[in-house]
């Protein structure tokens, strides 16, 4: 297994820990996380067992999330694009209270306002 293989790996368990909730139990793991995963295992050279203990789960979660990305790409939802991390810098040009949020929407439901780029970096930080 290659160094970006493990990387890659790392990548998505930290993706999916996000998704984890206090008893530990994945739920509402975002569609774009769903296709990456499978678009990962399609790559996999190794054996399925070093791929769902390397993202950190066990063997009936990586079904279920492989049945649902399926079905995702089924339905052409494929094309969402990569997901790509994004790097925020706190510029110190920019003024102390911003007037215009950041606005980070978690799903249809859920959206959190920052008003301040340190307050956007700690939550990203504490959620990572």
């Amino acid at each position: 297994m290659s160094e970006e293989q493990n990387d890659q790996n790392l990548f998505l368990k930290k993706r999916l820990n996000i998704c984890r909730t206090s008893t530990g139990r994945l739920s509402q793991i975002p569609d774009d996380l769903v296709i990456d995963i499978v678009k990962t295992w399609e790559r996999w050279p190794g054996t399925a067992k070093s791929f769902y203990q390397g993202l950190g789960i066990k063997k009936e979660q990586l079904g279920c999330i492989m049945k649902k990305g399926k079905r995702l790409v089924k339905e052409g939802k494929e094309k969402l694009g990569p997901f790509i991390p994004v790097e925020v810098k706190n510029s110190s040009s920019a003024p102390a209270n911003q007037r215009d949020p950041i606005i980070l929407n978690l799903d249809r439901k859920k959206t959190i306002r920052f008003y301040q780029v340190a307050h956007l970096v700690e939550f990203l930080k504490k959620c990572a």
